[in-house]
């Protein structure tokens, strides 16, 4: 891990924020990082495939590796304060919550449970373009790596769009109605992209957001959002980060997600 370029203590500041998402630079100081980036050496990855995950990233994309969840106010893998480095990043990030509360909310009382979980994407692996489940009020993401390279890809790109019809679920996509199936349920679009194509298309721009490192990244709920590919430029260079969702404070976390349904 390079300090040269880090001071002893940061302070995060806003680097670009509007209706869609808030970008926050210099979140962690520098021995921080380092114990981050120690931290993701050692914990037990699996595929996103091996988990169970099939249809959440498209099949070419099925070896991004995932590591344990870490809850906020609540347990799934851990919870905070699991003695960690990566309760630094959850302890940094309800600390500055104040910063981005018009992208997900104010923190104890929009949402007080998040999750975080280690995400790292190698050459040739991105994300298919989603949004977030509805007992969401929004996502985040962390840039653990600490060198990135413009050209290496794995931006972060959001549609500027929030009035896609909900029918159409988490990934803009529904099964076609059968005679057994009259309803059109929607589902993953890893194998049919054919209605999220046509959503997106429609109006077809939106902004990135580079995979800078010590970035801290606020998306609104219902935003649709992708992961591009990171390209073979980058080499043996990993796009690592620590993500992962805000729950509304109305939702019980021990049930399942609600379906994005009529």
């Amino acid at each position: 891990m390079s300090k040269s370029k880090d001071k002893a203590s940061v302070t995060p500041k806003v680097t670009a924020q509007n209706e869609f998402f808030t970008v926050i630079d210099d979140l962690l100081p520098a021995d921080v990082r380092a114990r981050l980036w120690n931290y993701l050496q050692i914990q037990p990855l699996n595929s996103v495939g091996a988990l169970g995950m099939q249809g959440h990233w498209l099949l070419e994309d099925s070896g991004v590796l995932r590591g344990p969840t870490v809850g906020w106010g609540h347990t799934w893998d851990a919870q905070y304060p699991s003695g960690a480095p990566i309760d630094n990043v959850m302890k940094a990030l309800v600390d500055c919550s104040n910063l981005f509360a018009d992208t997900v909310g104010r923190y104890d009382v929009d949402w007080k449970i998040f999750s975080a979980m280690p995400t790292l994407y190698q050459p040739g692996q991105g994300l298919v373009w989603h949004r977030d489940s509805e007992d969401n009020t929004g996502s985040w993401a962390y840039y653990a790596h600490d060198r990135w390279n413009i050209e290496w890809g794995g931006e972060l790109l959001l549609a500027h769009a929030h009035d896609l019809p909900r029918e159409y679920g988490v990934y803009f996509h529904r099964l076609s109605a059968t005679s057994d199936r009259p309803e059109s349920l929607p589902w993953q679009a890893h194998l049919d992209n054919e209605d999220a194509n046509r959503l997106l298309l429609e109006g077809g721009f939106g902004s990135y957001v580079a995979a800078k490192p010590n970035r801290l990244v606020l998306i609104k709920g219902g935003t649709p959002h992708a992961i591009a590919k990171v390209r073979p430029a980058a080499g043996r260079h990993l796009r690592a980060s620590i993500g992962g969702f805000f729950k509304k404070t109305a939702v019980r976390v021990d049930l399942p997600p609600v379906p994005w349904t009529r």
